[in-house]
């Protein structure tokens, strides 16, 4: 076990120069002073803690797991020490990256997908449990009782004893993260855009062919987004699928999506991080109809996958920056972390987030 020393930031902020979809907002950000938005920004203060890992994070039950390139790290939220790690040698695997760090959890296990099968870790101390030996091609989907992993066919794993339940053959190797439910499991294959439902005994309940690159689904409640790029760079589109037949509720245009993002679904909005060939563009659609709320544009090529509380949404920027916005779209700080910035995490009192050399915790509020 290694607990690397934790060291205070002090980023320096710097002019803003963002630019938004939004008129409103680019009013603030015309008036805006240096290093903040508006009357308040963030400052070296808002960066509580910093550690020197790189991977996505996942935050559950007061614990904030991270997969390092050979490491897992179970870190205290508070103030980032080291509760345990489980660590992994270059030896161990035949490729080099093997393991993916876009890890799952349940209540009891940590998921760890790798290019040689995958890993279910216990949460107390990071003991292994089981592994399956297939060779994963994507990370996995969680739920009741079961993981869900796309290898060379779609494996339903039991999450207590790393049995597979059943196998369906998915016909594509360039599958997306599925997307686990209390009854099932919905994924997309990329390239072919094809989007498919199981049943809990893998029976295949639909399908819906979207014709063009697709990216991982998120259900929420009866509905299944999925998000499409037509014009990779350029244009996209955003889906929303009966969950029980598949049949489409609505469609709207969007900016490119990301790779490797799915939808995150709010209480009445849906949140996508987009791609363009000269900005990055983060969209807020209503979940009813898929009109849009608001919208975001930075001054770089991305914005990532958001996170989202009850009253504010975060999103990490290729422009080396954190967003903080209202619920509704008004501007609350941002912060330069002085390398890109992908996914988020949103605590009680701070936001987690990795760029290309660390992971920081930063002061919400």
């Amino acid at each position: 076990m290694t607990t690397p020393s934790d060291r205070a930031d002090r980023s320096s902020p710097r002019p803003v120069t963002r630019r938004t979809a939004l008129a409103s907002l680019g009013a603030v950000l015309a008036g805006s002073s240096a290093g903040c938005l508006g009357q308040s920004g963030p400052s070296s203060d808002r960066i509580r803690w910093r550690r020197q890992i790189r991977g996505t994070p996942r935050l559950d039950d007061g614990t904030l797991y991270v997969m390092g390139r050979l490491t897992l790290y179970a870190l205290s939220p508070g103030d980032g020490s080291t509760q345990w790690t489980t660590e992994y040698s270059e030896g161990d695997f035949d490729e080099r990256l093997c393991l993916q760090s876009d890890i799952a959890l349940d209540e009891r296990r940590i998921y760890v997908p790798g290019c040689d099968g995958l890993r279910a870790l216990g949460r107390s101390g990071g003991e292994q449990r089981w592994v399956v030996d297939s060779p994963l091609r994507q990370g996995v989907g969680v739920g009741d009782g079961r993981v869900y992993a796309n290898a060379d066919d779609l494996l339903a794993v039991k999450s207590d004893t790393g049995e597979i339940a059943w196998r369906a053959d998915t016909g594509g190797d360039r599958l997306t993260t599925p997307a686990a439910t209390a009854d099932g499991v919905v994924f997309t294959n990329r390239v072919d855009g094809v989007v498919t439902a199981f049943d809990g005994d893998g029976e295949r309940r639909w399908q819906h062919r979207t014709d063009t690159e697709t990216r991982s689904p998120t259900v929420a409640g009866d509905t299944v987004y999925v998000a499409t790029s037509t014009e990779p760079g350029r244009s996209g589109r955003l889906l929303a699928l009966d969950r029980s037949d598949g049949t489409v509720r609505w469609g709207v245009e969007t900016p490119s999506p990301k790779r490797g993002t799915r939808p995150v679904v709010g209480d009445d909005v849906v949140y996508l991080g987009c791609s363009g060939r000269d900005h990055g563009t983060l969209v807020a659609l209503d979940r009813s109809d898929g009109g849009e709320r608001w919208s975001f544009t930075d001054e770089n090529s991305t914005v990532y996958e958001p996170a989202v509380t009850a009253d504010a949404v975060y999103a990490g920027s290729n422009d080396n920056h954190v967003y903080a916005f209202s619920r509704s779209g008004e501007p609350r700080w941002q912060l330069e972390t002085n390398s890109v910035v992908g996914t988020v995490v949103a605590g009680a009192d701070f936001l987690y987030a990795a760029n290309n050399e660390r992971l920081f915790a930063i002061e919400r509020a």
